[in-house]
């Protein structure tokens, strides 16, 4: 595999980060919302317009010229970390978790229903510290409350 690239989002990564957001949260998220809730998603496009809004805060990983993944951090509040869907298990992850963590990561949100995500930060040493009511396009979800154990 070549070497992953980590770099701040420039203009010409809003589109591809879009798109990456609107598969992630289709893959992660929508099996665990309501059809509407869906169907307002593919509505409202909240993942394009994240990226829009937000892309001159994020850090994008980059593989062969390709954005497959990014990480919003707000120190030391990491608003969010995505991999491409097809490149889940590869490493990316590790990779933009690391960093984000070296440069002040020690709180994050994640839905209770994102096992996946949720195991991934409990094997990095981040702890649950409360959990809240929350919903997802409308559909009620848990927020649990991560804190990274420090040393």
């Amino acid at each position: 595999m070549a070497d992953i690239v980590i770099r701040k989002a420039v203009a010409a990564d809003i589109l591809p980060l879009g798109n990456m957001l609107e598969q992630s949260w289709f893959a992660h998220w929508g099996p665990h919302v309501s059809a509407e809730s869906r169907a307002r998603f593919v509505r409202e496009h909240p993942a394009r317009g994240y990226a829009q809004a937000c892309w001159q805060d994020i850090m994008v990983a980059e593989l062969n010229g390709a954005v497959v993944g990014m990480y919003h951090l707000d120190r030391p509040y990491l608003h969010s970390i995505h991999v491409a869907v097809d490149h889940i298990g590869s490493g990316i992850g590790r990779a933009m978790m690391t960093r984000a963590e070296g440069e002040g990561a020690r709180r994050l949100e994640v839905r209770a229903f994102n096992e996946r995500a949720r195991h991934f930060y409990e094997r990095r040493g981040w702890l649950a510290m409360g959990q809240k009511d929350d919903t997802e396009m409308g559909t009620p979800v848990v927020t649990i409350q991560m804190a990274l154990a420090e040393a």
